[in-house]
């Protein structure tokens, strides 16, 4: 799929002294460059838009160039206009700033969302990868007979055979609590003919919001009882015989429906034995699905509680992921932190 851009209607935000995230009331047009779209079927009326876009950059935890993939996704109900064309001058808050207008296509999905691509001189606009984006939405909301599969689809390397989740973050993360590296590690089977899969992610490290005034002797207190200042958190994928019945298990790490400010969620910690949450949401087929990390302290869900942020997509089995795929279970994890 051709590389296009996209553009959001967005406040700004700040992180303020403390590491607190928060909106500043001031909304301004976003413009992103070199992105590509894809759509997931949700529910019979509505669609998932997905817009992603990515950066080379040189990892030293990883010792050679990686990619960060950036997702933000958004779900539509109603069938948009068909593209249109206008003069448009790109935003200045990209780098490089166009100083005249141009010509473009444009469908704008909603009041907040468009995608567009600069108008070609040799093409008409009904041959564009906009008037083709336009048309393959206008056939999902249109063809309720479609079975919703909630699988988001990417043009990546073909998807690993074994499962291991996908994991989203928001990227406003500049505090460094990004992910490190992802272990997957299989239980022995389940009396019922089921089996858990361990899932381990460990992040360079916790940097609280909410209470961001505490970071300081929290570190402390973490390099005390852990002997590291990097988090570790959990949860394990239920894999039953039926694949609709598969679930998550976030044992003490649920976010529920908070979202990136609070940094003392633990949910689902109590009591025993922990709820299964069903899978929404599977990254390209049903082996992988998909996990979006919530809150500051790592809590975590099968749902976006922070769909106005930018996520890094983390996909575990990349050649060039800036984060390492591991088979460790949690005890031995924490054998090796230790050692470190």
């Amino acid at each position: 799929m051709a590389a296009i851009w996209f553009t959001v209607k967005e406040q700004r935000w700040k992180i303020g002294l403390f590491g607190k995230f928060s909106w500043t009331g001031n909304e301004e047009l976003w413009d992103s460059d070199n992105c590509t779209i894809s759509i997931a079927r949700t529910l019979k009326e509505q669609c998932l838009i997905v817009v992603r876009s990515n950066q080379t950059k040189y990892s030293h935890y990883m010792q050679k160039n990686v990619v960060l993939r950036y997702m933000l996704s958004f779900e539509i109900s109603k069938i948009p206009q068909k593209p249109q064309t206008d003069t448009y001058i790109a935003r200045n808050n990209l780098p490089k700033k166009r100083t005249r207008p141009k010509e473009r296509w444009v469908l704008q999905l909603d009041e907040k969302h468009w995608i567009w691509e600069w108008a070609q001189k040799d093409k008409n606009i009904t041959n564009s990868t906009i008037y083709q984006l336009y048309q393959d939405i206008v056939h999902e909301l249109t063809h309720p007979s479609i079975t919703p599969d909630n699988i988001i689809k990417a043009q990546v390397e073909p998807p690993s055979t074994e499962l291991i989740p996908i994991i989203y973050q928001p990227s406003i993360d500049a505090l460094k609590n990004f992910v490190r590296e992802v272990h997957c590690a299989k239980e022995p089977p389940n009396p019922d003919g089921s089996y858990n899969i361990e899932i381990s992610i460990l992040f360079e490290n916790e940097r609280l919001r909410q209470h961001g005034i505490l970071n300081s002797l929290y570190e402390c207190i973490r390099r005390l009882i852990y002997g590291r200042t990097m988090d570790l958190e959990s949860f394990k994928i239920n894999v039953a015989k039926k694949l609709s019945n598969n679930a998550f298990i976030f044992e003490g790490i649920y976010s529920a429906n908070n979202e990136i400010n609070a940094d003392s969620i633990h949910g689902d910690k109590a009591p025993p034995p922990p709820p299964k949450h069903p899978i929404k949401y599977y990254f390209m087929n049903p082996n992988h699905p998909v996990v979006f990390v919530n809150t500051s302290n790592h809590a975590m869900a099968e749902h976006d509680t922070n769909n106005r942020l930018w996520k890094w997509e983390y996909i575990p089995w990349l050649s060039d992921a800036p984060i390492k795929l591991g088979s460790l279970t949690r005890k031995e994890l924490e054998t090796s932190l230790k050692k470190s």
